[in-house]
């Protein structure tokens, strides 16, 4: 596997599992379905995340092939 997309994995999950361990606790689970919502528009942000991160270290790694 290439190191960006290692990289862009470990963000991921460092972004999700911080969200999770956060967030997870304080959702009141008999809510209605806004809060769920919320937790799943977190994870997004998690994906977003990585994307960002898989993205600068695809083209960081593009470069150093030019060098």
């Amino acid at each position: 596997m290439k190191n960006w997309k290692k990289r862009a994995i470990r963000t991921f999950i460092q972004t999700a599992v911080g969200y999770l361990a956060v967030n997870v606790p304080m959702i009141d689970w008999s809510a209605d379905w806004s809060v769920l919502k919320t937790a799943l528009i977190g994870l997004g942000v998690s994906t977003v995340a990585a994307g960002v991160a898989a993205v600068v270290n695809f083209l960081e790694d593009e470069n150093k092939k030019f060098e």
